[in-house]
């Protein structure tokens, strides 16, 4: 029993340290999407008020 909770804890740190970084990357692909939307976003909003 002790040696299946040894492996398990290996095995669960091993895909935390390959999680986190995965992780860090979605997020910040996140955060760059939501920010080229936003520029879109402004633009049309620019061009709108400029077409008025």
């Amino acid at each position: 029993m002790r040696k299946f909770l040894a492996r398990m804890a290996t095995l669960t740190r091993k895909i935390a340290e390959w999680l986190i970084p995965v992780l860090t990357v979605v997020n910040l692909l996140i955060e760059i999407v939501g920010k080229v939307a936003n520029c879109h976003d402004r633009q049309l909003r620019v061009q709108i008020s400029v077409a008025r």
